[in-house]
This record gives structure tokens, C-alpha cells and sequence, in this order.
């Protein structure tokens, strides 16, 4: 995946030109602000966020892997409020692309008229296929080198010996199941491509840590058809400082120094 890069640090990465990041969560607030909880709209710091990621990277384009908004079904004050600005301000600088996801309907209410919305299912860009991954991709995902999508919001949690818990952001990086591929796609595929679950970019929208009991190694506990034909003994898991921890199945339930 030579045309992949990293973002030392931070939930995003580089392909070509183009910065790419998924799970915004615009409007979240609102539902902590429901619960009891009270904080202001981090919407600002997120635009200052990728402000400095696009100067850093010279990208000419901003890719976001679905969930920009948070609330489901409909759209919050807040975010007919916040994300109307947040995408003119970034459209006026560089072209800005959306893959929508599950949390995003009515969205297209609320883009200024130069942001570009793809299909649901994805779209290829170079040699790899982003998506949101609440969906299965196109069938044109099969000539990519990768698939990359968010959704998942991966985390890998830590207990150490005295059973105290903490858990951070991961990238999650393995082999999707040929016989999985093969029972949607109803073909032979000559490669599959290698699959990226990006953590989400708003830490407020929380995750799933991967090597807990309630992920488990049951299919159901994972959220969209890609992860699910996700082969979870391929599974390699990274912190956001490029940290190897190792394959899932040998970090599950370790405890850690």
C-alpha cells in the first residue's frame, strides 16, 4: 500500500493528495448535553484539527469516510447550525468529498453546492476503495490494494496488574475471508485487498475496544458486512504513534505493564 500514508499521531492518513479521515460526529454535544452532560460544541477545535493536517500534508482535497453528523434519525439544531459552515469553510480551500454513512441521512441538505457526495457503497481512488463501511463496497473494490473504512471506531483496551482499565484509539489492518467475499461478490476474486479500519476522528464518539470481552470472537459483536468478513486471526492492531501491539488474538484479554 505504497499510495497509504499515516499520520503519525492522529486518526487520518495521506493518499496521493488527499487527506482522508472518518467519524466527525458533528453535533454529538447535543446527545451528552441530553444525558445530563454539559460541554461546549468541540466542532471548532475538529476544524482547527484538520486545518493543521491539510497545511501539513499540502493536500489539495479533503476525503471524509462518513458520520459527519451524529444524530439518528434526523438533524439536530446544532448541526443545522455547525456543519453548513464547517464545509463551506474547508470547500473554499480545497475540494471536499463525502462517503456517506449510517449516521449521515438528510445530509445532503445541509452541503454547500461544491462538496461532492459519493454513493453509500464507496469509491475508488488510485488503487484503493474508501468507504464508510456500514455497506458493502462496489465489486470494483476487488482490483484495489486495500479497503479502507471507518465505522468500527477501533480502541484497544489496557488493564494493568492492579485491574486498572484505560483504552486508546487504534488502526486496525488484516485480511477480509475469501469465502465471505465470494459468497457476496458470487466470483473467484483474483486478490483481495488488504483492509484498514481507521479509528474515529472524534474522540467524544467513543469506540469498540477490539481485544475486549464484549468484542469477543463472534462475528455479531462487530458493526457492518466488511468487518464482519474481516479474518479476526489476520488482524494486525496499531497505536496512533504507528506502535505495533500484535495480532488481535494475542493481545485479547492480556494485561499489559
Amino acid at each position: 500500500m505504497s499510495s497509504i500514508s499515516f499520520v503519525t499521531g492522529r486518526p487520518a492518513m495521506v493518499i496521493g493528495k488527499a487527506l482522508v479521515v472518518a467519524d466527525l460526529h458533528l453535533g454529538i454535544e447535543r446527545e451528552f448535553y441530553k444525558s445530563g452532560i454539559k460541554f461546549p460544541s468541540q466542532t471548532h477545535m475538529i476544524v482547527e484539527q484538520i486545518d493543521m493536517l491539510i497545511k501539513e500534508a499540502g493536500s489539495r482535497k479533503l476525503i471524509i469516510l462518513g458520520d459527519v453528523k451524529h444524530k439518528v434519525p434526523g438533524i439536530s439544531m446544532q448541526e443545522l447550525r455547525e456543519i453548513p459552515d464547517f464545509l463551506e469553510y474547508f470547500s473554499k480551500k480545497i475540494k471536499v468529498e463525502i462517503v456517506p454513512g449510517n449516521h449521515d441521512g438528510g445530509i445532503e441538505n445541509l452541503l454547500p453546492e461544491n462538496v461532492k457526495i459519493h454513493e453509500s457503497s464507496g469509491f475508488v481512488l488510485g488503487d484503493v476503495y474508501l468507504s464508510h463501511g456500514h455497506s458493502w463496497p462496489g465489486p470494483e473494490f476487488l482490483g484495489c490494494s486495500a479497503i479502507v473504512m471507518g465505522h468500527q471506531h477501533p480502541m484497544v483496551e489496557f488493564r494493568d496488574r492492579l485491574n486498572y482499565r484505560f483504552i486508546e484509539q487504534v488502526w486496525v489492518r488484516g485480511k477480509l475471508m475469501r469465502e465471505k467475499i465470494m459468497e457476496k461478490f458470487k466470483k473467484i476474486p483474483k486478490s483481495i485487498p488488504e483492509a484498514v479500519v481507521m479509528p474515529a476522528f472524534n474522540e467524544l464518539a467513543g469506540g469498540i475496544a477490539v481485544n475486549s470481552e464484549m468484542a469477543g470472537e463472534k462475528a455479531q459483536n462487530y458493526i457492518g458486512p466488511v468487518i464482519k468478513a474481516l479474518d479476526r486471526k489476520s488482524l494486525r492492531i496499531f497505536m496512533l504513534d504507528g506502535t505495533y501491539l500484535g495480532k488481535l488474538p494475542d493481545i485479547s484479554g492480556a494485561k499489559f505493564n
